[in-house]
């Protein structure tokens, strides 16, 4: 990061050397001595080999990615407060909030800082973008066969463990088997004839339905968490859990009423299951990389300098390795 800093002020430098001031070879001076002095061109090749590849690679990325997207209000909330974050964290550590920019992310106020955070908002957002087209027909069918299936209707009986987050590992492990007691005598209070619903009322720490019998409505595997999903899936329609389900909620003891078909695979359909499973695909080590390699090639990106060239290569060989280690 620290060296983005230095290599931002070579434009600034090179501004300076371009004006009328020339060595004896005829170069554009930047410096001048009692006799010669350091060339622009100097200067450019040494930044260029030392820390051009990276600040290459922000410029280039940047430009790409603020002509694909304009600044949405969420971009404008994540930068606002990504600048928040950082104002507390350098209050609080007692120092100056642009020295902080300096030091830990090489950029040296707080326009820099938001530009930073605007290109980290825009790769990301690429990223997704590129792993939901890489989706294929073939992921979409298996996903559809494997993951979708009709809403399923269902109530509960949740059981949580009261424990405080400062309680001892023995506490906590306390509250955990009284939790799990509880919830297997009230399994057996069902299986003796008590009713599911007036159950709910009287033990459920759900509030949110406990006073209507525990009805939790129809709900699939994005409403509710897997553990209890996959529990109602393992059902028939009149009948529940004989054993409580974990999650981290606490413990429920889950009733199924009923299952919708499973819905038809239509366009709808087809872009949520490309949505989730390119989400997967953006999350894996190393995608962010590829995707940006790809938006490079789309854009046929070329280089004129070769020497500048190899480091960008080499620069992302390295980030490949980094991310497959």
């Amino acid at each position: 990061m620290k060296k983005k800093l230095l290599l931002g002020t070579l434009c600034l430098l090179l501004v300076a050397g371009c004006r009328d001031v020339k060595l004896n070879n005829g170069e554009n001076a930047i410096v001048t001595f009692k006799e010669g002095g350091i060339s622009a061109t100097e200067l450019y090749n040494e930044l260029k080999d030392s820390y051009g590849a990276s600040k290459l690679m922000d410029l280039i990325d940047a430009k790409l990615l603020n002509e694909k997207y304009e600044t949405s209000d969420d971009e404008k909330n994540y930068i606002n407060q990504g600048v928040k974050q950082i104002k507390n964290t350098a209050k609080e550590a007692n120092v100056d909030f642009e020295l902080y920019l300096s030091v830990y992310y090489g950029v040296k106020d707080e326009k820099a800082f938001k530009d930073y955070l605007s290109l980290n908002y825009k790769r990301n957002l690429w990223t997704e973008d590129y792993a939901k087209e890489t989706v294929t027909d073939k992921q979409v069918n298996e996903y559809y066969e494997k993951e979708v299936y009709g809403d399923i209707d269902a109530s509960q009986i949740l059981i949580t463990i009261d424990a405080s987050s400062d309680a001892s590992d023995d506490e906590k492990k306390n509250a955990e088997n009284e939790a799990l007691e509880k919830a297997k005598n009230i399994i057996k209070e069902l299986k003796d004839g008590k009713d599911f619903a007036e159950a709910a009322k009287e033990y459920s720490k759900d509030s949110s339905n406990s006073s209507n019998g525990g009805k939790l409505g129809k709900v699939n595997s994005d409403t509710v968490e897997s553990e209890v999903f996959d529990a109602l899936l393992n059902l028939k329609d009149g009948s529940y859990t004989t054993s409580p389900v974990k999650s981290s909620q606490g413990y429920h003891i889950l009733y199924r009423t009923s299952q919708d078909e499973k819905p038809e695979l239509n366009d709808e359909l087809t872009e949520e299951i490309k949505e989730k499973i390119g989400t997967e695909i953006a999350e894996q080590s190393g995608f962010e990389i590829t995707a940006l390699k790809a938006l490079r090639e789309q854009n046929e990106m070329k280089f004129i300098d070769t020497d500048l060239e190899k480091s960008f290569n080499d620069l992302v060989s390295s980030q490949e390795n980094s991310s497959a280690n």
